[in-house]
């Protein structure tokens, strides 16, 4: 029963975790998060590694609580560069952003009660920029 439960608190742990990505390319050896650069746009020569999505939303991993929009927009660029790193890019070139809102009902004796979050989402392309012996 024990182990049941630890299991599941570490699928929780790890599957509750808003970062996903695609690889595309080839992965290379992962960096720290610090040297990941972002782009507003592509730089002149470049390997494309991966699309990465992320988003603000609430997560055991990395439990913060957000209320300002750059708050979320911080935590995003946070985690773009996390996952970017692990995959070995060096650079994240921002494809685009939201403000997505989610909407809770709930039925009680009393009646229905709605609520609303509000959070950011990105994507991004992990990429390898090559240096320049210059």
């Amino acid at each position: 029963m024990i182990q049941t439960i630890g299991v599941l608190a570490a699928f929780i742990f790890i599957g509750c975790y808003p970062v996903s990505h695609v690889i595309v390319g080839e992965v290379k050896a992962p960096i720290l998060p610090s040297e990941v650069v972002i782009y507003l746009e592509y730089p002149e020569e470049y390997e494309i590694i991966a699309r990465i999505d992320a988003s603000s939303e609430f997560a055991f991993r990395d439990p913060t609580f957000d209320f300002t929009w750059q708050q979320k927009m911080d935590k995003i660029m946070e985690r773009l560069k996390i996952g970017a790193s692990q995959l070995g890019a060096n650079g994240i070139v921002i494809v685009g952003t939201e403000n997505p809102t989610k909407t809770y009902v709930r039925n009680t004796k009393d009646g229905m009660t709605t609520s609303q979050s509000h959070y950011k989402t990105a994507i991004a392309t992990a990429i390898f920029v090559k240096k320049s012996n210059s």
